[in-house]
């Protein structure tokens, strides 16, 4: 985003909060600038916003640009999958997941080892994710400010109390503290619903080993039921728990 307006990174301040893979950009600021004008105009013109068609369209629609790459935001909505026109409108391709020797190198490769997993690995540097940065807080005591999955204990006022929320985050050597949000924008709010619930029949499958719970789960997802109808997300279900065997004896049991 502020590659796309053209300021510092490091002068930017901003606050995200939502659901994990669907939260928010709330405000976008630089220097106490309001930076979503400038964001509007720049989605059409710059270059850095080409294969984000999914958010851009989002923001347009919604007012507000969504986390999470526009392949993986498209999975998640039923505006944009339901047919190959809006695929290829969308610049959407059927998703390809990396092989487990494929990920194994590019592991090796971050962490230095390149090819030969033998060697001794010379430097470990800090990558982007928040793990190291989270360990290091509570180790330290000194405070580090993220973004994180917790459930919603009064983080934000329009989301259920019982669902996990992604929001502003201060961890140091005494836990992980949730920052106060507020209500999203009730469009904002509507849309993590959707998922929400998805989320609450998954875990009740999980906890009462119920395999209808399982497939409400997989009946009320948006995108499911945008491409097909209930009968055949019922023969897709089943065929899918078939193809799992044993993996779900859990449910047996």
């Amino acid at each position: 985003l502020v590659q796309g307006v053209g300021v510092p990174y490091e002068e930017v301040s901003y606050l995200v909060a939502g659901i994990n893979h669907q939260a928010w950009v709330l405000r976008l600021r630089h220097k106490g600038e309001d930076l979503y004008p400038r964001l509007r105009e720049a989605v059409d013109t710059e270059e850095v916003f080409a294969n984000e068609q999914v958010r851009v369209e989002m923001m347009k629609q919604f007012g507000y640009f969504v986390t999470e790459s526009s392949p993986h935001n498209s999975e998640y909505l039923p505006y944009f999958r339901r047919t190959q026109e809006l695929r290829d409108r969308f610049g959407l391709k059927t998703r390809q997941v990396a092989m487990e020797q494929t990920r194994k190198r590019g592991w090796e490769k971050d962490s230095g080892v390149e090819q030969d997993g033998e060697k001794e690995i010379p430097e470990l540097v800090r990558s982007h994710e928040y793990a190291s940065a989270i360990i290091e807080a509570r180790q330290t005591n000194e405070p580090v400010l993220f973004n994180g999955n917790v459930m919603n204990h009064g983080s934000i006022n329009n989301l259920p109390s019982r669902c996990c929320v992604e929001v502003p985050c201060v961890v140091d050597g005494e836990g992980v503290h949730p920052c106060y949000v507020g209500d999203l924008p009730p469009q904002c709010a509507a849309l993590n619903m959707t998922s929400v619930g998805v989320h609450e029949l998954a875990v009740r499958a999980a906890l009462d080993r119920d395999r209808e719970a399982a497939f409400h789960a997989v009946a009320l997802d948006p995108l499911t039921a945008a491409v097909l109808p209930l009968e055949e997300i019922r023969k897709m279900f089943d065929e899918m728990w078939e193809a799992e065997g044993d993996l779900l004896g859990y449910f047996e049991a």
